[in-house]
């Protein structure tokens, strides 16, 4: 069995991690791959779908697993299926999900999904109007299109406001993604992600997790991809989920099927759960979340090859998922200036401490790196993922945290409070 896995973060080496613990995978080509995911399979530097399918074809590759969002709203999934290659993802329309934050909130206003009451601009003085009639702050102001995790605002007031729409629609911070706004209500609560296998037919919820999307301690400063996540999320308890079954997902797949969107893979829902314990949709996205994937697969006992194929031939009804009860914690280490600009080529000391086997309580994932000579180096935003199980949420907390001391690079950045809902309930010891 060959698999290639399109991607080069954090996410998508702990993807290929989890598919070459099966011993039937001979290979694993990883495009265009990192430092850390040459040490599991080859990295290949394919730019275009056409030299992916001819790597294919020639290689044999028998199931493609793609990470990020960006391939998949470009028509990855329809490029491939229409050559009957088994890929994993939706289509481009079904894509649209994620890369549309108004076909998303459309979508959801048609099919009484709950989310934030919403406007959609197409023009920066409209918008602007708008906001400045506008009696009620803070406000959360969207990009319509892909933006890195980035394209979201939250002002507090309408000079906040302004600012984002100017560097939204004025300055094209985004590039054409914010040719278009959502402005949405602000919602009160507390985030948690929920992410579900789909084979068009049958589903499987996979454990909750908890991201943390700021830059600063205590969810300060400007939106990243994610400064680290923990799972499960205690928020989303029994009750919760049956309520996010009931009133998102029933729904979802109605709108699915009667927009007849192809849709075979994962769909993550950023859901925000009020005081009442009501969920309601933030955000959807396509694919695992990174960093959730990096502490929501480790605790997945099932084979993910076995997984992804039952997703491909529609039998997803005939997997029952085995989820470790130990919960588990990460943190993102990240270049100086994340989510700005930063710096690449600082050396990478300490990675000889870790070792990704299976079953080992610390585990490492690396996202932006680098092998040069035998040593290790920089090469994007975020750098490395630190993952630790523990008996409880407090135990994984310091055993991550344990772990960081040992890793240096000039300019490394981490949250030291990854977890803190949770445990400033407790109070960490």
């Amino acid at each position: 069995m060959r698999v290639m896995v399109v991607g080069s973060g954090g996410r998508e080496h702990c993807i290929a991690w989890k598919v070459a613990q099966n011993p039937e995978v001979e290979e694993i080509f990883c495009v265009p791959g990192n430092g850390g995911m040459g040490l599991i399979g080859t990295c290949i530097p394919l730019s275009s779908f056409e030299e992916m399918l001819d790597f294919i074809e020639e290689r044999n590759v028998d199931l493609i697993l793609v990470g990020p969002e960006a391939p998949l709203a470009a028509g990855i999934v329809d490029y491939l299926c229409a050559k009957k290659r088994a890929v994993i993802g939706p289509d481009r329309r079904g894509a649209l999900l994620e890369s549309s934050k108004v076909f998303a909130k459309e979508f959801m206003k048609r099919y009484g999904i709950p989310t934030a009451p919403f406007s959609v601009f197409d023009n920066p003085g409209e918008a602007l109007e708008a906001l400045k009639k506008r009696r009620e702050f803070p406000v959360v102001i969207k990009a319509d299109g892909l933006a890195a995790g980035k394209g979201v605002y939250i002002a507090q007031d309408f000079e906040e406001a302004s600012f984002a729409v100017q560097e939204l629609m004025v300055e094209k911070k985004f590039g054409p993604s914010g040719e278009r706004i959502v402005v949405e209500n602000f919602l009160e609560g507390e985030e948690a992600t929920v992410m579900v296998l789909f084979d068009g037919q049958s589903y499987l919820f996979l454990p909750s997790s908890q991201d943390h999307k700021k830059i600063g301690e205590g969810d300060i400063g400007p939106n990243t991809g994610g400064m680290g996540a923990y799972s499960p999320a205690p928020v989303v308890d029994d009750v919760v989920l049956k309520r996010i079954e009931k009133e998102i997902l029933v729904p979802l797949f109605e709108g699915i099927e009667r927009e007849n969107l192809y849709y075979r893979g994962i769909l993550y829902l950023g859901l925000m759960i009020g005081k009442d314990r009501t969920p309601l949709v933030l955000e959807f996205n396509v694919r695992l979340g990174d960093p959730e994937a990096q502490v929501v697969l480790p605790r997945v006992q099932n084979d993910w090859l076995e997984v992804n194929l039952a997703i491909w031939e529609g039998k997803l009804h005939k997997i029952r998922l085995q989820v470790s009860e130990k919960p588990m914690l990460g943190v993102v280490l990240a270049s100086q200036g994340y989510p700005g600009h930063f710096e690449r080529g600082k050396r990478i000391e300490g990675l000889e401490n870790f070792a990704n086997a299976s079953g080992d309580q610390v585990l490492l994932f690396h996202a932006g790196t680098v092998r040069k000579d035998n040593s290790w180096y920089t090469d994007g935003g975020r750098v490395l993922n630190v993952c630790a199980f523990g008996k409880d949420l407090e135990e994984a907390y310091h055993k991550a945290y344990e772990a960081i001391s040992y890793i240096r690079f000039e300019g490394m950045y981490y949250r030291r409070d990854i977890g803190f809902r949770v445990l400033q309930r407790k109070g960490p010891s």
